[in-house]
């Protein structure tokens, strides 16, 4: 007599892509004050919102894990635009790397003019001090630079959201801090190269360039 297989249960978690894309769908559609409330939500010990709740029934999101659930959806509704629904962008664009946000400001169209010095949204200086940061101090400091980014991202330009998840959700992996440093000089290399062929710039090569305001705002930050 044959024996009897027992199926392969069919594991109804959302990947962590459909999760984010979830979330920066949920983000697009909130009204203001909904969306306030999560950029002012607490994950460090506080109780979280409606919203967020909603999010983690929908989503199956573990117990155990909601704090960093909480600020995973607090730096992206931090990111995410401002205005009515409706007026507003989705931020979540897979084909947007975090890191090369950092450096261009989320602006696919970043071109600094000819002979200028291309200065990254997220100075090197500031880079460097994050990558040497403990893994588990890179939240905090992780949400300092989403709040510098939102504060000059161009609006309507997304970035990967998963690249944020990915650095909040496994912090001893290195990869996802190598995929972001990598992406960062990917983008801020490439136009530097762009601005040298042109013949406005060394590209830095032969010493440490002019500090802009944003590095010396910078200095002390993580």
């Amino acid at each position: 007599m044959p024996m009897r297989t027992t199926p392969t249960p069919i594991s109804t978690m959302p990947t962590l892509d459909e999760s984010v894309a979830t979330i920066a769908a949920r983000l697009l559609a909130l009204k203001p004050g909904p969306l306030a409330a999560l950029r002012r939500m607490d994950p460090d010990g506080g109780a979280g919102t409606p919203e967020f709740w909603r999010l983690a029934a929908d989503l199956d999101l573990p117990q155990e894990r909601a704090g960093t659930w909480m600020r995973i959806v607090r730096i992206m509704a931090i990111l995410s635009d401002k205005g009515a629904p409706g007026t507003r962008k989705t931020l979540h664009d897979r084909r947007r790397p975090l890191g090369a946000a950092l450096a261009d400001g989320g602006d696919r169209e970043w071109k600094p003019p000819p002979g200028d010095e291309p200065y990254p949204v997220l100075s090197e200086a500031r880079l460097t001090r994050f990558l040497a940061l403990p893994a588990g101090r890179r939240a905090e400091a992780l949400e300092r630079i989403a709040r510098a980014l939102a504060a000059n991202r161009r609006s309507g330009h997304g970035l990967d959201c998963r690249d944020i998840a990915a650095l909040l959700l496994d912090p001893d992996d290195p990869g996802p801090i190598r995929k972001l440093a990598r992406a960062y000089y990917n983008r801020l290399d490439g136009v530097r190269r762009r601005a040298a062929d042109d013949g406005g710039t060394d590209g830095g090569t032969d010493g440490e360039p002019d500090r802009n305001d944003n590095d010396k705002n910078e200095e002390g930050a993580a």
